[in-house]
């Protein structure tokens, strides 16, 4: 019965072989609510802002204050994209981080990553 075993595991290993060797999909998803926008391009960009801190108010707030204006930088990408090569933009994922650096620099740093689906324009021949 070991031997029966042993060759039955064989043969199931000997069979995946092939299934194996097969080229797998990229199954990265695009997010778009799971799914890539039909017709459109992903676009990525990121965006840095640096405020120095005033010592005379609340370090929370100037954080808030700082992170909103990178939220207003974020949100015009999409701006300047439909001036440039795009019909249509909209942002599907934006990340951001928020550092409170003390010291020499003193000073609040935001940064993050838009990306937007946009649909290009028609080319002219």
């Amino acid at each position: 019965m070991k031997a029966f075993a042993k060759v039955l595991t064989c043969a199931f290993a000997l069979a995946a072989f092939p299934a194996l060797s097969q080229e797998v999909l990229n199954r990265a998803p695009n997010f778009y609510g799971g799914q890539r926008v039909p017709g459109t391009v992903n676009v990525q960009t990121t965006v840095s802002l640096s405020v120095p801190v005033d010592a005379g108010q609340e370090s929370g707030e100037q954080i808030k204050a700082a992170q909103k204006g990178f939220y207003l930088m974020a949100g015009g990408q999409c701006d300047l994209i439909l001036q440039t090569l795009a019909e249509s933009c909209q942002i599907i994922s934006l990340t951001s981080s928020a550092d409170l650096n003390r010291g020499s620099r003193n000073d609040i740093v935001v940064r993050g990553t838009v990306t937007m689906a946009v649909k290009l324009k028609e080319q002219k021949q």
